[in-house]
């Protein structure tokens, strides 16, 4: 709980100054809001996560918001339920010139994980991710664009007797819807 409050209060901070920034060399604000659909592997096979990212510019490319991801799996009449999210940073290169653009973000934070069913009792746990990923982005139109990239999400203190770090760490392949200018 605590680190959470951290992590808010730095988030805050940073769009409290960026805005102030932007209001002070006459740039206007934007940000985006979207919904990311991740194809990846979990407990060895592949599953799809779906979340919510969000975020304000800072300047000239750069941007800080959040994100959220869940997914869901039945492996041998057992489930699996996974959920995250966290602080997300990036940068979006060539976004206001070109069609086509990169974008590079990290989302680091806190989740967790439950088992259910089987001969056991249920299980549940947290864990901290980290999560890099690069896009390659199109503009659909001036309030659209649609990225096509991938990462890695790298899980950091799961730790059940079913689940571990190395199950549920894995690579993903993403698109991502993104609204807003």
């Amino acid at each position: 709980m605590k680190t959470c409050k951290i992590f808010l209060t730095i988030a805050i901070a940073i769009l409290f100054f960026s805005t102030a920034m932007a209001q002070e060399s006459g740039k206007k604000a934007g940000g985006f809001g979207g919904v990311s659909f991740q194809n990846t592997n979990f407990m060895g096979e592949w599953a799809m996560e779906v979340g919510g990212i969000g975020a304000g510019y800072l300047l000239d490319g750069f941007y800080v918001g959040g994100g959220g991801f869940g997914m869901s799996q039945s492996k041998n009449d057992l489930d699996y339920s996974m959920g995250y999210g966290g602080l997300m940073l990036g940068y979006n290169l060539f976004s206001e010139k070109t069609k086509t653009s990169l974008n590079f973000n990290l989302l680091g934070g806190y989740g967790g994980i439950s088992v259910e069913g089987g001969d056991t009792p249920d299980e549940a746990d947290g864990f901290w991710v980290v999560k890099p990923n690069a896009e390659v982005e199109f503009r659909i139109a001036s309030f659209m664009r649609i990225g096509v990239g991938g990462g890695y999400r790298l899980v950091m203190g799961a730790d059940l007797p079913r689940v571990d770090n190395n199950d549920v760490s894995a690579p993903y392949g993403s698109i991502t819807f993104r609204f807003g200018g």
